[in-house]
């Protein structure tokens, strides 16, 4: 890789030598309260508000929010409690303000809401984006204004991260302090606040990570306006108008996709999260999130262009193996200003940089990441504008890949129903692709036994998890050559879906080639049942021949359980 060199002009920061999540060991002190409903941008750039809403009149905007949807046993479920989801707990009040709120019932039933979203009315790259709010009170829940992908994953370039503007924990008070937190991607493997190996690799495994800080306050009953400055390459933090936090491309990810927001009351069981967030049997009820405004603004350039960024691979390959060296062409131009930087990312990690308007990067393939890579290069021009080149694909095949084998040693037959919780053996880059560590259901709640040391998620052999970037194996025995009618089956609850300009996608390979794919929205839906409800696409046609093949079914999708594939004869 080459050295690291400094942005001109950008504004990166110099690199926090401590910083903590939960644990109170670094602060930082916002000024007095704002007592009215200003905003404070940052002064160092020009903006332009793309999205607003100041929650007057008596009914939330539905054109720009929608409620949260109650999740069973989500909140105030656990030892014993009685816990009521009450729509009238989350809603505008009359007043100016949006309010999500807790309160328990002489019975000793609590009953509240999650709050509400902007999932599917409003997504945003890039900006400013700030609230005013004031904070909740008791222990047992938590209030939080935050920034969350359309999809969320550990690949920042297909799918978002979370962003927390602000959570109010820790609970209970014993001190006026929230926390800024950058949450990426809670079901890979941890990776400690002082974990330096953002840009590295640890056996071709990418590390969740949490970054943060506690900023405290000097009044934790007034209102505070807290924002967040996303660019490509940084989150600048704020706190009424003071700079609290400053995270870059080296310390963690920085996503390239769409984001919506959140304004939620947070809970989870106190069993599990006491020591940061209490426990709701000692809270003084009733108490309640307040928020007088959400805004979001977009950086207004003065019409200026940000650099051109072209990244081109040489010579052009699809797939390489660990062993392979990759050369990668970076070249940007920038009008009425010099190209001061070049950087180079894979999945969102940074691979090389120099400073230079142009420059040739030879890496090692084992630097990149079994499986898929989506690379951008991102150029930042004397003015301080940052450009980035359209994505280039490159999969990294692993030197085990031909070492799959059927599941149990038997090969799936066709015509006939495709299992899908019988993929191949082999494991991760060989069997499947997947940037999950091993199979959720082996935890508790439920404590299954369906392959547990896998890295997909299945309750049993009928539905697998689904998601972007993601691909599994099935070795197949045709029985005749001829045509074939091909249907996948999925699963997908209201809760999952949403109405997107991206598609969702499953494309069928056979020994390699092209054999189907099958495109729809994001929003197609089949009934309440994770796990069940299979619903069959559109057939396709498709041609094979008699004999042992392998199928390679790839997921360029938001969240579903896939079903499986059904094979039947066509003629």
């Amino acid at each position: 890789m080459e050295g690291i060199s400094k942005w001109a002009g950008s504004r990166l920061p110099v690199l926090c030598t401590t910083l903590v999540l939960f644990s109170g060991t670094l602060f930082s002190t916002c000024p007095q309260s704002v007592a009215a409903a200003e905003s404070l941008l940052p002064p160092h750039k020009k903006w332009k508000l793309v999205f607003q809403d100041e929650f007057d009149g008596k009914t939330l905007d539905t054109t720009k929010w929608s409620f949260c949807p109650p999740r069973p046993g989500m909140a105030f479920c656990w030892n014993g409690a009685k816990g009521i989801w009450d729509n009238d707990h989350a809603g505008v009040d009359g007043n100016g303000h949006f309010v999500v709120k807790v309160t328990c019932d002489a019975d000793g039933a609590y009953r509240y809401h999650a709050g509400a979203r902007t999932k599917g009315k409003f997504q945003r790259t890039y900006g400013y984006f700030e609230t005013r709010a004031r904070f909740t009170r008791e222990p047992g829940w938590w209030g939080a204004v935050w920034l969350y992908g359309v999809e969320v994953g550990p690949n920042p370039f297909v799918m978002g991260q979370e962003i927390d503007m602000f959570e109010d924990y820790p609970k209970p008070k014993k001190s006026p302090e929230f926390t800024h937190n950058i949450h990426f991607d809670s079901q890979l493997g941890y990776a400690s606040e002082n974990d330096k190996r953002v840009g590295e690799l640890e056996g071709n495994s990418l590390h969740s990570i949490s970054r943060g800080k506690h900023v405290a306050v000097d009044d934790w009953n007034a209102f505070h306006v807290i924002g967040v400055e996303w660019t490509p390459l940084e989150y600048v933090f704020y706190c009424d108008g003071k700079e609290t936090l400053r995270l870059n491309y080296r310390e963690v990810p920085v996503t390239t996709q769409p984001m919506c927001i959140w304004i939620s009351g947070c809970f989870r069981d106190p069993n599990r999260s006491k020591d940061w967030m209490g426990d709701y049997a000692d809270g003084q009820w009733p108490d309640s999130l307040m928020v007088d405004y959400v805004r979001v603004y977009e950086e207004d350039t003065d019409g200026r262009a940000r650099p051109s960024v072209t990244l081109q691979l040489e010579p052009s390959v699809r797939v390489v193996r660990p062993d392979d060296e990759v050369t990668f062409r970076v070249t940007a131009s920038a009008d009425g200003a010099a190209v001061t930087n070049l950087c180079l990312f894979s999945n969102g990690r940074i691979r090389a940089e120099k400073a230079a308007p142009s420059a040739l990067f030879t890496l090692p393939a084992k630097r990149l990441y079994t499986g898929e890579n989506i690379l951008i290069a991102m150029a930042c021009d004397s003015k301080g504008l940052i450009g980035q080149s359209a994505p280039v694909m490159l999969e990294v095949k692993s030197s085990e890949a031909d070492n799959h084998r059927p599941y149990r040693n038997k090969a799936q037959v066709i015509p006939g129903h495709i299992t899908p919780g019988y993929y191949d053996e082999g494991g991760q880059g060989v069997a499947y692709f997947t940037y999950l560590k091993q199979n959720i259901f082996r935890k508790p709640a439920w404590d299954l036994t369906f392959r547990t040391d896998e890295g997909i998620n299945a309750p049993n052999e009928n539905g697998i998890g689904a998601f972007r970037s993601m691909w599994v194996i099935y070795t197949v025995d045709v029985e005749k050559t001829g045509r074939y009618r091909v249907a996948p089956c999925l699963a997908r609850v209201a809760d999952q879906a949403f109405p997107s300009d991206k598609k969702d996608k499953i494309i069928i390979e056979c020994d390699g080639k092209p054999l189907a794919d099958f495109i729809f929205g994001t929003d197609f839906t089949t009934g309440k049942n994770w796990w069940a409800d299979f619903k069959p696409l559109p057939e396709k046609t498709v041609f094979l021949t008699a004999g042992r093949h392998v199928l390679r079914v790839m997921f360029e999708a938001s969240p579903f359980q896939f079903g499986g594939l059904t094979f039947t004869w066509a003629e």
